[in-house]
């Protein structure tokens, strides 16, 4: 047997040694240590030697609750989230109650980023002179990308030098009416075949319409 191979048993000797002197410090390590509770012992805890298994620190266990009290806190707990879905909803409903408003066409407003004539929602930058562009190009800036395919002005590429904001002018034409007053209208108006409204029993056309 050569030399090599008796320094290869020597190396795979004094390994085993390490190990099994690592694992023999070790447990004297954890036998020395003071006695605990068994719920304290149970939990874990940090260990002082570098070739022991690390371990997390110690962690209070929860305080044991009665069935009434988790029956009561998930109770809180939904009506808390119920309460914030309730005023989400609201605010959408509102949001949307308030671009109805700017919902039309815009004469001679034609958007920069497409070229196209506004119709629909007009967006105006709050930090350009005379920036407007229509929902689907305020979409794309939502997404990062500004485009200026009318070609009238300079406008800069980035997404953060522009602000958009609804706007509408004295020329604005709304395309949503308010349904309210169209069932008022119709409403109001009586026809010659209907009972008259003074009380008399007789029709419109023979009643009050002559």
């Amino acid at each position: 047997v050569g030399e090599g191979a008796y320094y290869d048993l020597y190396i795979s000797l004094f390994k085993i040694y390490k190990k099994k002197r690592e694992r023999s410090l070790c447990t004297e390590f954890v036998a020395s240590r003071p006695e605990r509770p068994l719920v304290a012992s149970l939990a874990p805890r940090p260990s002082a030697w570098p070739f022991c298994a690390p371990q997390m620190a110690e962690t209070p266990s929860p305080a044991a609750s009665t069935p009434e009290e988790l029956a009561a806190a998930q109770a809180a707990k939904r009506a808390e989230i119920e309460a914030k879905l309730e005023a989400l909803r609201l605010k959408r409903a509102k949001e949307e109650e308030q671009k109805t408003a700017y919902f039309g066409e815009h004469p001679g407003i034609t958007c920069d980023g497409c070229g196209v004539a506004i119709v629909g929602y007009r967006y105006k930058c709050k930090d350009c002179p005379n920036h407007d562009v229509c929902e689907t190009c305020y979409d794309s800036h939502q997404r990062g990308v500004v485009t200026n395919n009318l070609g009238k002005q300079v406008i800069s590429s980035k997404p953060e030098d522009h602000r958009f904001v609804l706007y509408k002018d004295k020329s604005f034409q709304p395309l949503v009416k308010k349904a309210a007053g169209l069932t008022e209208a119709k409403s109001a108006k009586t026809k010659p075949n209907d009972p008259c409204p003074c009380g008399s029993g007789k029709k419109y056309k023979k009643c009050c319409n002559t």
